[in-house]
């Protein structure tokens, strides 16, 4: 279990804080929803936070190969 959760932050071999942050934010929104602790403005601004972390992370997943490549 430790080594899978490991495995879903690190992008190599360091972690990812915009992953981390992504996660975070995400596991914020769901359990702040389900409690009933969100409004639906509260829960749709953390959603678009994780989106934003975790596809800021892909793309820079995405051009650091490019430049190792070249």
């Amino acid at each position: 279990m430790i080594k899978f959760l490991k495995d879903m932050v690190s992008g190599g071999s360091e972690v990812s804080s915009k992953r981390v942050a992504g996660l975070a934010a995400f596991l914020c929104a769901v359990i702040g929803k389900y409690t009933h602790l969100l409004d639906k403005d509260a829960f749709e601004a953390l959603l678009m936070y994780s989106a934003t972390l975790l596809s800021a992370s892909v793309v820079t997943t995405i051009f650091s190969k490019k430049e190792t490549t070249n």
